[in-house]
């Protein structure tokens, strides 16, 4: 036996879809592929925190950086928005509007 569950966005999205197929019924529709409920909640979570944006070129690139904070050892690739900070078990994405200072201090024992 099975159960509908209902899916609002999902049933919406398809009522859209049957309905510009009517309409342009004599056209034929270049979105032939089938949206699924996991298709849609990976478009609006895309949609929400701008993941669809490629991340560009990596304009520099520092390879084991020893960190304090986050501690280890990180590779540093600049974009040209933002850095990423790439660690063993860890990845950082600082967007570079969000930096204020920086500072670069030797260690107490050389």
């Amino acid at each position: 036996m099975r159960f509908h569950v209902p899916n609002n966005e999902l049933d919406i999205y398809y009522a859209e879809k049957n309905k510009n197929k009517e309409e342009t019924k004599g056209e034929e529709s270049s979105e032939d592929e089938e949206m699924t409920a996991a298709k849609l909640f990976d478009l609006k979570i895309s949609q929400k925190t701008n993941l669809s944006q490629s991340a560009g070129l990596v304009v520099a690139s520092i390879q084991d950086l020893p960190m304090l904070i986050p501690r280890g050892n990180y590779s540093l690739d600049f974009y040209s928005n933002f850095c990423k900070l790439h660690g063993k078990t860890h990845d950082y994405k600082i967007m570079f509007k969000d930096i204020n200072r920086i500072f670069m201090l030797q260690k107490p024992d050389g």
